[in-house]
């Protein structure tokens, strides 16, 4: 900037020397006063570019600011997630201490598996029958319930027993028929998965899911029943479709899990009523 404003300078000397009488040349007077003027023109773009830079000083100051604020909150929320994680911490060390606690003191709950509604004789039994036939059915003793496996127990869209399915449901009579069980009840429950009937010879005996998991049902109540199983404590019921255990594949393409018939072991007080022994009264 000095120089613009030293030839500035030469320039308005000479031009108030020619003014005053002085011995300058046209040429050389013309050639000051352009650079007189170059020189403020000069001058105009150097405070320009002062302000300029003066503005952008001004913003990065400010975002320097805003930045240091920025930093600020997030010390903040470090210093408090720091001391949740030190209150989180000390409930994580009392609640060890009681659990190694619990154990020292065999005091560890049961889990769901150890869990049993039945007689210990007969959930013992059954969870033999279960282990002696593990591709076949399951054993749940939290619900006192033994579930078969459709796909093993019946032929793709039939109520015929297999003979591998009725030698399982002749052993399963003999456990409901010990002195340990001999007052309970069985319910037999079929149920399907949403896969639709497609064959006609299929739907002239089962027209739909419903009719297909009964007839699965009362199959298995005839195989009990011949196995020696006394008909009178036991029920049968169809439930189709309409209580999956899990998902169907999409566009009714259903799921194998699903095809299954339930046996449930009750106690003879529930779902019926006691038999009366009164007379029925005369009609009028």
């Amino acid at each position: 900037m000095k120089r613009p404003l030293l030839t500035a300078l030469a320039a308005i000397l000479l031009v108030g020397t020619a003014m005053t009488g002085g011995c300058v040349s046209r040429a050389e007077y013309d050639k000051a006063l352009a650079a007189c003027r170059n020189a403020n023109e000069q001058l105009a773009s150097s405070q320009q570019t002062l302000q300029a830079v003066r503005a952008e000083n001004q913003k990065l100051n400010e975002e320097l600011q805003a930045r240091d604020a920025i930093i600020a909150s997030r010390k903040e929320e470090i210093s408090l997630l720091e001391a949740a994680k030190g209150d989180l911490q000390n409930d994580f060390d009392n609640l060890n201490a009681l659990y190694k606690k619990l154990l020292d003191q065999r005091q560890v709950p049961p889990s769901v598996g150890s869990i049993t509604v039945l007689p210990a004789l007969v959930d013992k039994s059954l969870r033999e029958f279960a282990k002696a036939n593990p591709d076949l059915l399951e054993y749940l003793p939290q619900y006192g319930m033994v579930k078969f496996k459709s796909d093993l127990t019946f032929e793709p869209g039939s109520d015929f027993v297999k003979p591998g399915a009725q030698d399982a449901l002749q052993e399963f009579v003999e456990i409901i028929n010990s002195q340990a069980a001999k007052t309970f009840n069985i319910y037999i429950a079929g149920h399907t998965d949403d896969m639709p009937i497609g064959k006609p010879g299929t739907r002239r005996r089962h027209p739909n899911n419903w009719y297909l998991s009964a007839h699965r049902a009362i199959a298995v109540q005839g195989v009990l029943s011949k196995a020696g199983l006394t008909p009178a404590r036991i029920g049968a019921m169809g439930f189709g479709e309409y209580h999956p255990v899990a998902p169907n594949a999409p566009g009714k393409k259903g799921n194998r899990l699903n095809r299954r018939v339930e046996i449930w072991i009750v106690p003879p007080d529930r779902f019926l009523t006691e038999s009366g022994t009164e007379e029925a009264a005369p009609e009028k």
